[in-house]
């Protein structure tokens, strides 16, 4: 023995598991969350429901065919072996038919034979990576930050949009105009916020003296005796979310992001339809549960 060090078996880089664990984790985390729940509802608008899970099964199916694909190379990967006197050679499981050729020469890529112990020639470990198709260099393994995001879905979901986001606008988001039909007599008219905000820029006449009630989520006013009440409206997912906003006064403002139905009428006033915020003298509030769909914007009595 010439006392050099012995090899150890050359390890496949972890992070070559990276990216199918990673499809894994992101498709297990789109399944949770529309699989018999309601949570990405939180995210993304109601009719994306069937591209989500056709997207989740394909990204599990493809994490695990690759997490297969890279046991199995692993297994076929060089094993450290001794011959007779003691001298170390890296085995390939695959070339197990050498055992049975003598004429097989191992000093080609599993580093015995031509007098060198266990590959220690200059540029040996090179080539025995190359034989085997190992690239020991290129473990990314940063790539395992990215599935960060996937197990926050996947354990700690977080909640839809609310009051920070409402309160961050500012102002009330465009409304277009819209061919509005004539409203139904009766004590009270439920209505969407976005119906409501519309009227009072292309319809004012069609709201003097009317008692509407509306539904939103509470965020804090401009002054001590104002306060709003909001929706949030999506048109693909909770990045393009724009607020709806009505001003309130006349009552105590209930906590910030609760769930309300407010009763009252609409104080005349020009509104503008850029960045429209309508005000509604309050007659009375009531605390009502959050909606399953928080981003659809419908009338109290659609919800």
């Amino acid at each position: 023995m010439s006392g050099r060090p012995t090899p150890t078996r050359p390890p496949r880089p972890l992070g070559e598991l990276a990216l199918p664990v990673l499809l894994v984790l992101t498709g297990a985390a789109l399944l949770r969350a529309t699989v018999g729940s309601d949570l990405y509802l939180r995210y993304v608008k109601e009719g994306l429901w069937p591209y989500l899970v056709a997207s989740g099964v394909l990204l599990v199916l493809l994490g695990l065919a690759g997490t297969g694909a890279e046991v199995a190379r692993r297994l076929r990967q060089p094993v450290l072996r001794r011959d007779a006197s003691g001298r170390g050679y890296w085995h390939d499981p695959s070339d197990d038919h050498a055992e049975t050729h003598p004429g097989h020469d191992h000093g080609r890529g599993h580093g015995h034979g031509n007098g060198q112990e266990d590959g220690g020639g200059p540029g040996q470990e090179e080539t025995r990576g190359e034989a085997h198709g190992h690239d020991h260099g290129r473990a990314p393994r940063v790539a395992w930050l990215l599935a960060v995001p996937a197990l926050t879905l996947l354990f700690v979901a977080p909640p839809a949009l609310g009051s920070f986001t409402a309160s961050r606008d500012g102002a009330g988001a465009r409304v277009e105009r819209s061919a509005y039909e004539e409203l139904a007599d009766g004590p009270t008219t439920p209505m969407a916020l976005e119906e409501f905000i519309g009227r009072s820029v292309y319809d004012p006449m069609g709201l003097r003296g009317r008692k509407i009630r509306l539904f939103g989520f509470v965020t804090a006013g401009e002054s001590p005796d104002t306060w709003y009440l909001n929706r949030l409206k999506v048109g693909c997912c909770a990045g393009d979310a724009r607020t709806l906003r009505v001003e309130m006064r006349g009552a105590r403002a209930p906590g910030v992001d609760t769930w309300v139905e407010v009763t009252g009428v609409w104080r005349v006033a020009d509104v503008s339809s850029d960045r429209p915020v309508p005000t509604v003298d309050v007659g009375a509030v009531e605390p009502v549960a959050k909606p399953r769909n928080p981003y659809q914007d419908v009338p109290p009595s659609g919800e």
